[in-house]
C-alpha cells in the first residue's frame, strides 16, 4: 500500500511540476477518448504492445498517466514485463511544448541493467509510447544530470519515433535490434560521410525499407547533413537477384537538397549496397525509371557502390585544418610583402 502511494505521489509531482514549468494553458490533444498502444517486454528479448485506452486530454496528463502505465506489468499477460524496472525512478521531467520535447530524469538505477538489448528495447518503448501523444514529437533521456549515453560511450541525444521503426499492421510486434552503415553528406555537399546507427526495428521490417527510411529521417551525428528530402516517400521496394528496387515519389525530384547531384543517387546505393543480400540499386520516381535526376544523372540504370565519392569526418577536419593554416600563411606572406614594399 505504501508502494502505490509513493507512485501516486511521484506522478502527482510530475504533472504540478509540468504546469509550473510551462505556464499557461497546457496543450491538448487532437481528440479525447482516443487508443493508443502501450509497450512491454517479453522474455527480455522482443517489445509486445497492447491496446490502451485513456479518457485523458491534457497532454501533460497524458504523459503522467503513461509513464505511470510503463513502470507497471501488463495487466493482460503476466508474460509482458514493464520497460522501466521497480529499481528505476524518475526524478523529474521537462516537457517543452515549443520544441515539442519531453526529458526524462532517470536516477542511477537506469545505468545497473546488465543487459544492453533490454535497455535498448525499454528506451524504443518509452518513445514510442510516449510520442503518440500530441505535442511530444522528441524525446531526450538523462541520468541525473548527465546525457544518457550508448554501450560505446556516446550521448544517445534526441529520439524520436522513427529512430525505433516500427509496422503498425499488426496487433503483436516483435522487435530485434541491428546496426545500419548509413551514407550522408558532409557539409559542402561533395562528399558522403559513413553513420553508424543503432537502431530497434520489427521484423516484419525489410531491411531495404528501413535504410531508406533512416535516409529521409536524416543523420544524427554533428557535421552530416541531409541527402535525402524529409517528404520523400517510398512507393515500394524489393529485391530480387541482388538487386534493389526502389520505388520513390516525385518528392525526391522536386525538393532539392544542398549537395552535388550524385550525392543523393550513391547515398541510397551505398546505403543498401551495406546490406549483405545487395549489389546493385535501380532507381524510379512514380515507377520509371527514364528519368533524369536534376536533369543530369540518368535512372534507367543499376547503380553499383561507389567509395570514391566517400571521406571520413577525420579527413574532413584535416582538410579544413590545412585550408585554414594556409589562409593564413597567405595572409602573414602578403602583409610582409606589403612592409618591404612600404
Amino acid at each position: 500500500m505504501k508502494k502505490k502511494y509513493q507512485v501516486r505521489m511521484l506522478f502527482f509531482s510530475l504533472i504540478c511540476f509540468f504546469c509550473v514549468g510551462c505556464g499557461g494553458e497546457p496543450e491538448r490533444t487532437a481528440s479525447s477518448q482516443q487508443g493508443y498502444r502501450m509497450y512491454y517486454i517479453r522474455n527480455q528479448s522482443k517489445l509486445i504492445s497492447e491496446n490502451f485506452a485513456t479518457e485523458l486530454t491534457i497532454t501533460e496528463d497524458l504523459i503522467g498517466e503513461f509513464l505511470e502505465a510503463l513502470a507497471q506489468d501488463s495487466p493482460n499477460s503476466v508474460d509482458n514485463k514493464r520497460v522501466i524496472p521497480e529499481n528505476v525512478q524518475i526524478i523529474k521531467t521537462n516537457y517543452d511544448a515549443e520544441k515539442r520535447q519531453l526529458a526524462l530524469y532517470f536516477d542511477s538505477g537506469y545505468m545497473e541493467r546488465k543487459n544492453n538489448i533490454v535497455e535498448i528495447l525499454s528506451r524504443a518503448a518509452i518513445v514510442r509510447t510516449l510520442t503518440q501523444i500530441t505535442g511530444v514529437d522528441y524525446l531526450v533521456f538523462y541520468i541525473n544530470d548527465q546525457p544518457l549515453m550508448d554501450a560505446s560511450g556516446k550521448v544517445v541525444g534526441t529520439m524520436r519515433a522513427s529512430d525505433f521503426i516500427e509496422d503498425l499492421g499488426g496487433d503483436v510486434n516483435d522487435y530485434e535490434k541491428t546496426t545500419l552503415t548509413l551514407y550522408f553528406s558532409n557539409g559542402k555537399g561533395d562528399k558522403l560521410i559513413e553513420e553508424k546507427r543503432e537502431i530497434v526495428y520489427t521484423t516484419s521490417t525489410s531491411m531495404s525499407k528501413l535504410v531508406i527510411e533512416q535516409l529521409v529521417a536524416g543523420p544524427k551525428t554533428e557535421g552530416l547533413s541531409p541527402v535525402l528530402p524529409s517528404d520523400t516517400k517510398i512507393l515500394n521496394i524489393s529485391t530480387q537477384e541482388g538487386v534493389c528496387y526502389v520505388n520513390l515519389d516525385a518528392s525526391f525530384m522536386t525538393s532539392a537538397v544542398a549537395t552535388i547531384e550524385l550525392l543523393p543517387i550513391y547515398a541510397i546505393v551505398n546505403s543498401l549496397s551495406e546490406l549483405t543480400n545487395i549489389s546493385k540499386v535501380q532507381i524510379a520516381i512514380n515507377g520509371e525509371t527514364n528519368r533524369k535526376y536534376r536533369e543530369v544523372v540518368a535512372l534507367d540504370v543499376l547503380f553499383e557502390r561507389n567509395l570514391d565519392l566517400v571521406t571520413t569526418l577525420e579527413a574532413e577536419q584535416e582538410s579544413e585544418n590545412s585550408e585554414n593554416t594556409t589562409s593564413e600563411n597567405q595572409k602573414e606572406e602578403t602583409g610582409e610583402v606589403k612592409s618591404k614594399d612600404q
